[in-house]
């Protein structure tokens, strides 16, 4: 048996999930109601053991009642994920003034954004910590994310007996992560349909909460 930690990159899932399809469409939305403990799971054997699950994500600023339902529906799903044991790893996201160049008319403009800050940063971070401590002899990175490959470097090096799995969110490709990796697999509509949070959740605190409208 297998002592397994899966490493959650929320952004690289939440653009997967939210994606449009060939046909106008946004098919994957339906599956944001994700418990991410389960989701890690459909990756490794049954007899293997997931002692941590670890969530990075960080909380929408959008202005306006989109963003306040954004913000309910986020909330939510991290009350689901807790209730099994998911950790959360918080990052931020920062206002920024960007620039975009118009071809016609010809000129500049400016518009304030935001850019999500820290999370990608905390899980290389936490992969290569856990490598030194040799805390897992497998590891599952559900990432799309180039930028991993220093943390997986990093993390072969300190510890060579753990197994790295990439897990690519669905419809994504990461051919440059598959070189540094041990095994590299491509999530499928199964995966997502096995993992979702039941319609309507009861909490260990004797609260429940129901999949938002939007995800059904």
């Amino acid at each position: 048996m297998a002592k397994v930690i899966a490493l959650v990159d929320g952004f690289n899932m939440y653009h997967a999930l939210d994606q449009r399809g060939h046909l106008g469409t946004y098919p994957y939305r339906r599956f944001k109601w994700i418990n991410y403990r389960k989701l890690a799971a459909c990756f490794v054997p049954r007899a293997d053991s997931i002692t941590a699950v670890k969530w990075f994500t960080a909380e929408c600023p959008w202005k306006g009642r989109a963003g306040e339902q954004k913000r309910i529906r986020h909330r939510a799903l991290i009350r689901a994920n807790r209730s099994e044991d998911v950790e959360v790893v918080n990052g931020y996201f920062r206002p920024v003034t960007k620039t975009q160049r118009l071809i016609l008319p010809r000129g500049l403009i400016q518009y304030e954004t935001y850019e999500e800050k820290r999370s990608d940063v905390a899980l290389a971070v936490t992969l290569a910590s856990l490598a030194l401590q040799q805390a897992y002899d497998k590891a599952v990175l559900i990432t799309a994310d180039s930028d991993m490959i220093p943390a997986v470097q990093e993390a072969k090096r300190a510890h060579s007996g753990g197994m790295i799995i990439n897990a690519v969110p669905i419809e994504r490709r990461a051919r440059a992560l598959a070189n540094y990796v041990d095994q590299q697999i491509s999530m499928r509509q199964k995966h997502l349909a096995l993992s979702q949070f039941p319609d309507h959740l009861e909490l260990p605190t004797g609260r429940a909460l129901d999949r938002p409208i939007e995800w059904t």
